[in-house]
């Protein structure tokens, strides 16, 4: 058999992930300790339940109007133009400013703002790598791994777990005669 996805993931003891009922707050700390672009939501026996993403998190610094439109918010789906702000060029944002945003975010709940589940695409484990790579080339985004039986979240695979995997494997292999 092939490689797997299982094979080429990251696995949970690399990936940072968050419980639900944490802050936003908290969110952007993972997010800017680690670097991450996301972060598995996960309850405390390890179900997933979704993802927060840093763009969720700049969204939520943004002002409500700069994300609004006259039909509700601004989506990618939206064709919606008129009535929105086109920039921000007018505005800052000094270190004061952040700091009060962030403090806003400590009574944000992560489960309140996770990204919308069918943007995120979601597998499972033994998947063959040859699936995981076009989910990868599809959604333009990391997949996650989970348990179908368990729910239970198992890894992520991304375009830099499969290049390290496939790195790992030339190096491994010694210089072509």
């Amino acid at each position: 058999m092939g490689l797997t996805c299982y094979d080429v993931m990251v696995s949970p003891e690399n990936q940072n992930t968050i419980l639900p009922d944490e802050s936003v707050a908290t969110a952007f700390n993972v997010i800017k300790r680690s670097r991450a672009r996301f972060l598995p939501v996960v309850d405390k026996d390890g179900k997933y339940l979704g993802v927060f993403t840093a763009p969720t998190l700049l969204k939520l610094i943004l002002p409500k109007a700069a994300t609004l439109s006259p039909l509700g918010s601004i989506g990618k789906k939206s064709k919606a133009k008129r009535g929105h702000l086109g920039n921000l060029s007018f505005m800052s944002l000094n270190e004061a400013d952040f700091a009060e945003q962030l403090e806003r975010l400590k009574v944000e709940k992560v489960s309140d703002n996770m990204s919308d589940p069918s943007n995120i695409p979601v597998t499972a484990p033994e998947t063959p790598v040859m699936e995981g790579i076009f989910l990868i080339y599809q959604y333009k985004r990391h997949v996650i791994l989970v348990d179908p039986k368990t729910d239970r979240f198992v890894g992520t695979l991304s375009a830099n777990s499969l290049l390290e995997h496939v790195l790992t494997e030339a190096q491994d292999a010694g210089p072509e005669q």
